[in-house]
């Protein structure tokens, strides 16, 4: 099958090193000039927990794909959740006509994704991988190869032909599941990240340390709780966050032996994560723009339409766009900024 990785940052760049390893006929496309550059030069190279390797898989400029008129049966889109609407307009007239965009983001995009191309052209991956990108042509794995990497899902919970080929495809980087809840699961991501990658960005920690940080346990079971309101709400089976049952973390806010228990399996989850920085974080020290919108925000804007409060996360929001504009700059005292009921 033809594939195109449309975003060669962290993510999009260690799913084309792996598929490039395994001989999938591959074509990466991105918006640093640089990147593009440097994979077309020297190659792409991954730098693991176990292992560094590079390969040469060929990349593309956004204003080649005209000249060059490719035509793929699998995009992987994997920029960021603010470039979902424009990225699949741009791409819709080189997908084959039973060709499918996946998902491969943060946050919920499945319903930009199907406002574009249709339902029919929509499935989801659910990516439970580190990796980061802080120079052009070099990306980082950090967690392990033998830790669950991808939950892909049709957004109809039907079982299908195309997720037993995608699955194959994306097994050789890493250990792929095939869902019949892509919601929840997506729902269940949206909790870590929301609980990760915001508090990360405000204090300066990476993945695992956040963790450790008795404070910052308690205010991820607030931030969860919120989310599980809503989720509930809207009728999604939320499958596990983490370690975590998700229906654990409302009543680990009422009953604190649920919440000591709820605390230990925190721990016992960032064992195994690596030693990464969430995306968010990543984006902070590059000025970029953050997702912050798509993650926190989306439980807020959720939560409006449906009158359910979500202070914890509309404070979070706040303070990371304070952040972004350069007003504070990131600190275990801005936990202290939070605002709560």
């Amino acid at each position: 099958m033809r594939i195109g990785v449309l975003g060669v940052g962290a993510i999009g760049g260690v799913i084309s090193a792996y598929l490039a390893r395994a001989k999938h006929e591959l074509i990466l496309i991105d918006l640093w000039p640089e990147n593009v550059d440097c994979i077309n030069e020297k190659g792409l190279k991954i730098t693991s927990i176990e292992e560094e390797f590079v390969v040469n898989p060929k990349a593309l400029h956004l204003g080649e794909l005209s000249r060059i008129r490719p035509e793929f049966d699998i995009i992987i889109l994997s920029l960021k959740s603010y470039d979902t609407a424009w990225a699949c307009k741009f791409i819709e007239p080189h997908i084959s006509p039973c060709g499918f965009v996946v998902s491969a983001q943060n946050s919920i995009n499945e319903d930009v994704i199907a406002s574009v191309l249709g339902w029919p052209k929509v499935v989801g991956c659910v990516l439970t991988l580190g990796a980061g990108m802080y120079t052009a042509g070099h990306v980082e794995r950090t967690s392990s190869i033998e830790r669950p990497a991808f939950t892909i899902g049709e957004p109809s919970g039907l079982a299908t032909k195309r997720l037993d080929q995608f699955a194959e495809i994306m097994s050789a980087g890493g250990i792929t599941k095939i869902t019949n809840n892509l919601w929840g699961e997506r729902w269940a991501k949206l909790a870590t990240n929301s609980m990760s990658n915001a508090i990360a960005g405000l204090t300066g920690l990476k993945s695992a340390e956040l963790r450790q940080n008795p404070e910052i346990r308690s205010l991820s079971i607030e931030i969860a709780s919120e989310l599980v309101n809503v989720g509930n709400a809207l009728g999604v089976q939320i499958e596990k966050i983490g370690m975590v049952p998700a229906n654990l973390f409302p009543q680990a806010l009422k009953n604190n032996e649920i919440k000591e228990k709820v605390e230990g399996l925190i721990i016992d989850g960032g064992k195994t994560i690596g030693t990464g920085r969430p995306s968010l974080a990543q984006d902070l020290l590059k000025g970029r723009s953050t997702e912050v919108d798509y993650l926190n925000g989306y439980i807020v804007e959720k939560g409006k339409q449906l009158n359910i409060p979500t202070p914890v996360n509309e404070s979070i929001v706040e303070l990371t766009r304070e952040i972004e504009k350069g007003f504070i700059q990131p600190s275990l005292s801005n936990l202290g900024l939070i605002k709560k009921i």
